[in-house]
């Protein structure tokens, strides 16, 4: 499903002393079935743009599509609903999300309050929680009892088990130790090309932006200055720097070792990729001396 934001702007507590203008006429598409990453620095508008598309929030002016759906300042609650049905929303910390007594109970609710087939979403969840790494017996626990990381995982189940063709996700590793951070974004990334989404990932975190998104977006003052392959966005590492960004470690290093005439491309983004390069032009070098 494509996202086309169109002449977007929002503003918050609008007429109030505290009022502020978080976007500013956005023109941005979101390719179909594409992985991108949303970055920027805090402020930037990252947030609200993505509760945007799940009609969290309507424009202030101008508007939103998400495929044949049309989201603008006036649309209805029960219109906003229909597009709520396409769309699933990760939160920085989804354990705060649940309420339920049991898993159970709390991953249907996401299927009731979208009048989905409740049966056959209960069929699911045996899957569900093991693409997540849980077990089905534990869905007559309380939610609560569980330890923080299996809890996230039982929120994150819940928003797969909606079907959304839109998958956006806020900083979902956030607190996470490195270990769990990865395993977690590998676990979404696989959804995400296994069932075809078009999925939305904002981080503060470049090393992530560069191994997961296919398309980059960087924020500023409410609206997108730089977009294009992560490859393309790294190469303005002046520019990002002035935004209070910078590029992956890996990235830096990869440039280090082209300026000392190595032979690595500049495509090569993942770390363990350019440790595999460092050891074999090490190995060139040595059967050459």
């Amino acid at each position: 499903m494509r996202i086309t934001f169109r002449d977007v702007s929002y503003t918050y507590m609008i007429g109030s002393p505290f009022e502020k203008k978080a976007l500013d006429a956005v023109n941005l598409t979101l390719s179909s079935q594409t992985f991108t990453g949303v970055v920027g620095s805090t402020g930037s508008g990252k947030s609200t743009l993505m509760q945007l598309i799940n009609g969290l929030l309507l424009p202030t002016t101008g508007q939103v599509q998400n495929g044949d759906f049309i989201l603008h300042r006036k649309s209805k609650r029960k219109y906003v609903k229909q597009v709520r049905r396409q769309v699933g929303m990760v939160f920085q910390y989804p354990e705060h999300q649940l309420f339920g007594s049991t898993v159970e109970e709390d991953m249907l609710f996401g299927p009731k309050h979208l009048g989905l087939d409740i049966e056959k979403s209960r069929q699911r969840f045996p899957d569900l929680l093991e693409l997540v790494g849980l077990g089905e017996e534990i869905l007559p626990y309380s939610p609560f009892s569980l330890s923080g990381g299996q809890m996230r995982r039982v929120a994150i189940a819940g928003v797969l088990a909606t079907h959304p063709k839109v998958l956006i996700l806020d900083e979902p590793a956030a607190g996470l130790d490195p270990a769990g951070h990865r395993a977690l974004l590998d676990l979404l990334r696989d959804w995400h090309d296994q069932h075809g989404l078009t999925t939305v990932l904002v981080t503060h975190d470049m090393e992530d932006a560069a191994r997961y998104a296919d398309e980059i977006v960087v924020m500023d003052e409410g609206k997108p200055v730089i977009s294009g392959a992560p490859t393309d966005v790294f190469r303005q590492a002046d520019q990002l720097a002035g935004l209070g960004l910078d590029v992956p470690a890996s990235v830096r290093v990869s440039r280090a070792m082209q300026a000392a005439g190595w032979e690595v491309a500049d495509t090569l983004l993942e770390p363990e990729a350019l440790a595999g390069v460092v050891i074999d032009q090490l190995s060139t070098v040595r059967k050459e001396g």
